[in-house]
């Protein structure tokens, strides 16, 4: 079977949207470790005590994880444990993987629900982070709603059948 015009099409945007989760993750990163350096470098130089680098280091670590997660589950790039899967037939491998799939898209679906009622509750409390820096706690709970908005997309593009060009 090969896939329509407009589903592979459907499936490049994801692929570039999935990418851009990966590319911002990675920049996330690298400025988390330029960030690091550089409050070393100000610390033991005696030029600056830039306190609010640890902070804000801790809030780009749980960014950058959550909005890669989308990258790395569109890549299969999520550890897999084979043991049972690589004994079984082809037929039970493709089982296996749809079970598995339908719970991720549950999981993911349940978490992008509750990360969605997390936020819309801190967002009506108007909760606010007291430590160095002082912000809406909404903001924290926002990646978690993107990150499981499209892992939810992606675990459903699966069970999306090509679909056959008819000549």
């Amino acid at each position: 079977m090969v896939a329509s015009p407009d589903q592979q099409q459907a499936r490049s945007r994801l692929t570039v949207l999935f990418d851009l989760c990966g590319l911002f993750s990675a920049i996330i990163f690298g400025a988390i470790a330029i960030m690091v350096t550089l409050d070393l470098v100000t610390r033991n130089l005696h030029l600056a005590d830039l306190v609010w680098i640890n902070e804000v280091t801790e809030y780009m670590v749980t960014f950058g994880t959550f909005i890669g997660a989308p990258w790395v589950l569109h890549h299969h790039g999520h550890v897999n444990i084979d043991i049972l899967v690589s004994h079984l037939p082809r037929a039970g491998r493709l089982a296996l993987e749809r079970v598995c799939d339908g719970l991720g898209l549950l999981i993911c679906a349940v978490m992008f629900y509750e990360s969605v009622r997390v936020l819309l509750d801190t967002y009506a409390a108007g909760s606010l982070v007291f430590k160095n820096l002082v912000f809406p706690e909404w903001y924290l709970s926002t990646p978690a709603v993107v990150c499981y908005a499209f892992c939810t997309l992606e675990f459903a593009s699966r069970f999306v059948p090509p679909a056959e060009v008819k000549a």
